[in-house]
């Protein structure tokens, strides 16, 4: 790995897992559901019956969550793939983040001051 964030990894990698099997489990109860639909269709039930109707609805409903799931996972990809563009061009900056020059203590006693801003 090129940033050596391990911790980071581990969570992308668990969380883009966890957001496609939530896309596969409602894969797989959208089949469920185009499964008992035929076999309402089967039975003798036509469309305008409660029961059609019912397991239309049900598959409508997991392929919308799936859709869904699908979508909030390639969000999170390109969530990960910025934050990596973005860790590797920090890689190599090299920085003291210590306390600014007007912060260190110069035997002056602590004092107050005004400062007036305009912006245009």
């Amino acid at each position: 790995m090129y940033n050596h964030k391990f911790l980071k990894a581990g969570m992308v990698v668990a969380g883009e897992g966890f957001l496609g099997y939530k896309a596969w489990q409602e894969l797989q109860r959208e089949n469920d559901a185009v499964s008992r639909l035929d076999a309402v269709g089967q039975a003798g039930f036509r469309p305008g019956d409660p029961e059609y109707t019912d397991a239309l609805l049900d598959v409508e409903i997991h392929k919308n969550r799936k859709i869904n799931w699908i979508w909030w996972g390639l969000a999170a990809h390109l969530v990960s793939m910025v934050d990596a563009y973005v860790d590797a061009h920090l890689a190599s900056f090299e920085a003291d983040f210590g306390p600014p020059e007007s912060a260190v203590d110069l035997g002056e006693r602590p004092r107050l001051t005004l400062a007036f801003r305009t912006r245009f």
